[in-house]
């Protein structure tokens, strides 16, 4: 039989077993086939191989979110023998960013689970079970290993990333089976928590859906909700504790009561778990081959199957992603909703155009020539040797406003426009809605008038995409409200702005404003945006440049209202009410023409307020 004739039988062999060869067998064996044999006999070989099993499907530890590379395997909700559907959620696995369950998304039988509960340190790729279509072909799979290995010592172990919303620790002799809380990550640019308050204190039983404490983000303060049914045994990080980094520990939970005394003295340095002489119990996986070359950087692109779960697929249709542009983890090449969550936390970007999160995707990467700028930025040294003064502790929301807005003045080449708008109009439409109840700030006609502005000159409403080198429409006017609280400035989102009344927009801007001030706002009601507004006339200052909040294209600052003498119409002398704003943009994505029109277009509809209650 000639070596083409081979290769076509082993072809129909590996397609029938839906078998991958990476995984079962080791790199070094199939070197050894082809350094002891010829093509024909190392064919041969393989397909007996191949052969002596019933035809199944090999899962491997997915990919669940965009940074992971290995993950622990923590409970299985299956076992070998169980019938299984699309949807049958298989494990929890923990990952660098929290536990997530493994759904399954085939139909079949679990054969053989290839790694037992709580083995750590796995490679994304490793074979961790394998489902056959019958149930008759389980028993083949009684002694099947796929060339798995443990570590034959301790010392070649990794110890357990402690970079996890919920980590379920190792479980030493001295300490029961517990569960380890981790300093959550709140908001997609959260590097850092401070635990304002605990909810629950030492010994309190809890359930899912309690919120253990109030973490301050760098965005608000926010609800860190449980997960879990137990016991707290011991907060770690007091009320009060600060730059707590995610993924650090900040709680332990036992399921029983009993469990609590054991914890009375724990601590993160004397933990036996974190001792570096600890045997650790779990099973630490030594990739194979597939998944050295899954978690390779250069490894090629899987393509993915035409089939897709319903969760996948409404979270394709949402983001506006097609398939070509989501690596698949699942069996087949299906991809799991898991994929698509992680490529667009990776900041991948339609194709076609949809309406990003500007604020809600990672910090954007200054160009080259941006981040040498920066470099080149004089740092203050600190006061003068001998000088006094007061170390005031800086609040999280402020340490992310410096990061950002640095980046914004290093990065982004600003065009500034400024104009003066008549209010006498707008003043008589506050006047008249007063007297039918209806109570409007000059603010929110602002508003109103912007967005209008912005769907009428609909290339304005837009974002400079970095990586495509082109400047990219907004599907929806949604503004930005800059609020000053007393942590810092937050921007929290007039939604649909351009299509809400003056009255809705008057309602929506006073309520975000108390709860953004109250710390209470939602991670939705601040992350996203197409323009933003900050208004300081109330305070009194004439006009200012504000500094654009990327990645958004522009911010309008708008200053207080002032009596000037003007010439009118009669000919005689007399005063009007004028108020100057000053549009900052992206010279990247507007030009002058563009700036000029918006602000034209926002000029005519102040001025001519009514054909705002349209």
């Amino acid at each position: 039989m000639t070596s083409r004739r081979w290769m076509r039988a082993l072809g129909v062999a590996l397609r029938s077993s839906h078998f991958n060869i990476a995984s079962s067998f080791s790199q070094p064996n199939i070197t050894q086939y082809y350094r002891a044999n010829d093509e024909v006999s190392c064919l041969i070989r393989l397909c007996r191989a191949f052969s002596s099993l019933p035809s199944h499907t090999i899962l491997s530890m997915p990919s669940l979110s965009p940074t992971m590379t290995q993950g622990n395997l923590i409970k299985w909700h299956v076992k070998a023998g169980d019938e299984i559907t699309a949807g049958t959620m298989l494990a929890d696995i923990e990952t660098d960013k929290a536990t997530l369950g493994f759904e399954n998304q085939e139909e079949g039988f679990i054969a053989k689970i290839l790694l037992p509960e709580n083995t750590s340190n796995i490679a994304v790729g490793t074979p961790v079970a394998v489902i056959v279509e019958d149930r008759s072909s389980i028993s083949a799979f009684a002694t099947y290993s796929a060339g798995i290995t443990k570590a034959p010592t301790p010392s070649s172990s990794v110890s357990t990333s402690s970079a996890n919303t919920v980590g379920h620790a190792t479980s030493p002799a001295s300490y029961p089976s517990h569960t380890k809380l981790s300093m959550p990550s709140l908001s997609p640019t959260m590097e850092r928590g401070n635990i304002v308050k605990w909810m629950v204190e030492e010994g309190t039983e809890i359930k899912p859906g309690d919120v253990l404490a109030e973490i301050e983000t760098d965005k608000a303060t926010l609800a860190f909700e449980n997960q879990d049914d137990g016991f707290i045994a011991k907060i770690v990080k007091p009320a009060g504790s600060k730059d707590v980094p995610v993924g650090t520990t900040v709680a332990i939970i036992v399921e029983d009561k009993t469990s609590v005394a054991a914890f009375a003295s724990y601590s993160e340095t004397s933990s036996p778990a974190a001792s570096s002489n600890a045997a650790p119990k779990e099973a630490t996986v030594v990739p194979s081959a597939s998944a050295s070359a899954a978690s390779s950087p250069a490894a090629p692109k899987t393509v993915s199957s035409s089939r897709l779960g319903p969760a996948a697929r409404m979270l394709l249709a949402e983001s506006g992603l097609s398939r070509d542009q989501v690596t698949p983890t699942g069996p087949k090449g299906i991809i799991t909703r898991y994929d698509v969550a992680a490529a667009i936390a990776a900041g991948v970007k339609p194709t076609t155009a949809v309406d990003p999160a500007p604020l809600a995707t990672p910090h954007m990467s200054a160009p080259p020539a941006a981040a040498a700028a920066a470099a080149a930025v004089p740092q203050a040294t600190g006061p003068v040797p001998g000088s006094t003064y007061v170390d005031t502790p800086n609040t999280q929301i402020r340490k992310i406003i410096a990061t950002r807005l640095l980046e914004s003045k290093v990065a982004i080449p600003s065009l500034y426009l400024v104009m003066d708008t008549r209010l006498d109009e707008a003043n008589q439409l506050r006047a008249m809605l007063l007297q039918q109840g209806i109570k409007v700030s000059l603010n929110d006609i602002v508003l109103k008038a912007i967005a209008t502005a912005l769907a009428e000159v609909p290339e304005a409403n837009c974002f400079w995409d970095s990586k495509a080198q082109e400047a990219k429409q907004f599907n929806t006017v949604d503004v930005c409200v800059a609020v000053a609280t007393e942590k810092g400035l937050i921007t929290p989102i007039v939604k649909g702005a351009d299509k809400k009344s003056l009255q809705q927009i008057s309602k929506d801007v006073r309520d975000l404003a108390l709860r953004a001030r109250d710390n209470k706002l939602k991670p939705e009601e601040f992350m996203g945006g197409s323009f933003t507004v900050s208004n300081l006339g109330m305070m009194g200052v004439s006009h200012f440049s504000a500094i654009i909040n990327p990645p958004q294209a522009a911010i309008l600052a708008v200053g207080t209202s002032q009596q000037k003498a003007v010439i009118l119409p009669s000919g005689s002398a007399g005063s009007e009410t004028f108020m100057t704003v000053t549009l900052s943009a992206d010279h990247r994505a507007y030009d002058g023409d563009m700036a000029s029109k918006l602000l034209n277009a926002f000029k005519a509809l102040i001025e001519a307020p009514s054909r705002l209650l349209m």
